[in-house]
C-alpha cells in the first residue's frame, strides 16, 4: 500500500484551496457584472416619472413589466386626478365620475331609443357601430379596460334608476371570465394593471352574494396608498377574496429597484396567472364547476331585473381569440331556458379565423358592424 508523504498532502491541500479560491473569485466577478448590468439597465432605460406621459420607450416598458403592482401604482397615481395616468382614472364604478363624463340619461331630442351598454372596449366598439348604423339611437356606455362580467354586472346594478334606457346590454368577454375570481383590474393583469375595482360574487343557496371592495374610486385609492392602516386592510381583503393575489407580485419593496428581480417577478407572474386560468378554461372549454355557475346566475339576475324595470335585456357574448365558441357553450343552456335575448360573436366572427381580429386582439371594423347589426335586429 502506497504511503502519502507530507509533501503530497500539502500539495493536494494547496490545489483544493486554489480551486475554491478560484470559484469564489469567479462567483464574485459574476455578481459584480450582474450588478453592473442591473445598474446600466436602470440608467439607460428609465421609466418616466410623470404618470401623464403615455408614449414610453419600448425597452423602458419591457424592463418595467416586472415591477410590483404597488410599485406600478406609485408610478401611475399622482397627487391629483389631473396628475395621474389616464389608466388610473378608467373604469371606476363611481356615479360621481360618470356625471363628469356627461353620459345621457334620456333619449336625445328626435331620437328613438336610449341604449345602455355595460362592458369593456369590445362592447364600446359595438356601441359606436350601432350609432353609425342607426343615428337615432342614444348611447349610454359604461366600461373598463378588459372588464370581467362581475364588473359589467356591478356597473349595471349601480346605474339602475339613473337613466331611462329602453334597452340594457351586458357585455361578457371570454378572456375576462377569469376576472370573476378577482376584485380589481390589477391582480389578473399584472403587466398592464388597471386599478379600478368591483365586487366579488359567490353563490350561497343559489343566491348571488356580493363582497364589495374597500376601494371604489381613485380618490379612495390615493388615500389608501397614503395610509398604512388602510393599505393593510385592503391587502387583507384581497388575500381573502382575490384568488389572483400574490404578495410577491403585489407588495412593493426595495427589490423593485433591481431590473433582474423585476424580470424574475414577471416570469413568476406569468406562471402564477396561467396556473389559475387553467382551472377555469382550457382548450376544450370552460370548467362548468369553476365560476361558470356564478356567471350563469349573473346573466339571469341581469335579465330578470332589467325586465322588472321595464327594459329589454340583451347579453352580448364576445368569443375572442383562443376561446372559439367556449363562452357561448357555457351559457347557451341558461340563455335558452330563461329566454334571454342574446348575441354571440362565435357565428358572426369565428375566433378561429384570425382575419376577424386586429393585431391588438380587438375585432375589425367590419366585424363590429356585423355584431351591431345583429344587436339592432334584436332591438327591432
Amino acid at each position: 500500500m502506497r504511503q502519502l508523504n507530507s509533501y503530497t498532502l500539502n500539495s493536494k491541500g494547496r490545489s483544493t484551496g486554489k480551486a475554491i479560491g478560484k470559484s469564489i473569485a469567479i462567483g464574485l466577478w459574476i455578481i459584480f457584472f450582474l450588478l453592473v448590468i442591473d445598474v446600466a439597465v436602470n440608467f439607460l432605460f428609465p421609466y418616466p416619472s410623470d404618470p401623464r406621459i403615455s408614449s414610453h420607450n419600448q425597452l423602458s416598458v419591457y424592463f418595467n413589466y416586472g415591477r410590483s403592482l404597488e410599485g406600478k401604482l406609485s408610478q401611475m397615481v399622482g397627487a391629483t386626478d389631473e396628475s395621474s395616468s389616464a389608466l388610473t382614472q378608467a373604469g371606476w364604478i363611481d356615479p360621481d365620475s360618470w356625471k363628469k363624463l356627461h353620459l345621457p340619461t334620456t333619449r336625445a331630442t328626435g331620437e328613438d331609443r336610449l341604449v345602455a351598454i355595460y362592458g369593456m372596449s369590445f362592447s364600446n366598439e359595438v356601441g359606436a357601430a350601432i350609432k353609425e348604423i342607426n343615428s337615432k339611437i342614444t348611447l349610454r356606455m359604461i366600461a373598463a379596460p378588459a372588464a370581467g362580467p362581475n364588473y359589467s354586472f356591478a356597473a349595471y346594478n349601480q346605474d339602475r334608476g339613473r337613466h331611462q334606457a329602453d334597452v340594457v346590454i351586458l357585455g361578457v368577454l371570454a378572456s375576462s371570465v377569469k376576472a370573476l375570481k378577482t376584485m380589481n383590474g390589477m391582480t389578473w393583469q399584472f403587466e398592464m394593471p388597471a386599478p379600478y375595482t368591483y365586487p366579488r360574487y359567490f353563490l350561497e343557496d343559489d343566491l348571488l352574494k356580493e363582497v364589495s371592495p374597500k376601494i371604489s374610486s381613485l380618490a379612495q385609492l390615493r388615500a389608501t396608498l397614503a395610509s398604512r392602516q388602510q393599505r393593510d386592510a385592503f391587502l387583507a381583503q384581497l388575500r381573502d377574496y382575490d384568488e389572483f393575489f400574490d404578495s410577491f407580485l403585489f407588495e412593493q419593496n426595495f427589490l423593485d429597484n433591481s431590473a433582474i428581480v423585476r424580470m424574475i417577478r414577471r416570469a413568476w407572474a406569468q406562471r402564477h396567472q396561467k396556473a389559475i386560468e387553467q382551472k377555469i378554461h382550457n382548450s376544450h372549454g370552460f370548467n362548468p364547476e369553476n365560476e361558470i355557475p356564478v356567471l350563469r346566475k349573473i346573466v339571469t339576475e341581469f335579465a330578470a331585473t332589467a325586465q322588472k324595470d321595464g327594459k329589454m335585456p340583451i347579453v352580448l357574448l364576445f368569443n375572442d381569440r383562443g376561446y372559439d365558441d367556449h363562452l357561448f357553450r357555457a351559457l347557451e343552456p341558461t340563455l335558452k331556458s330563461a329566454s334571454i335575448p342574446y348575441v354571440s360573436t362565435h357565428k358572426i366572427a369565428p375566433a378561429t379565423n384570425l382575419d376577424n381580429f386586429l393585431p391588438d386582439g380587438h375585432f375589425t371594423t367590419s366585424v363590429n358592424k356585423k355584431i351591431a347589426e345583429a344587436v339592432l335586429q334584436l332591438i327591432g
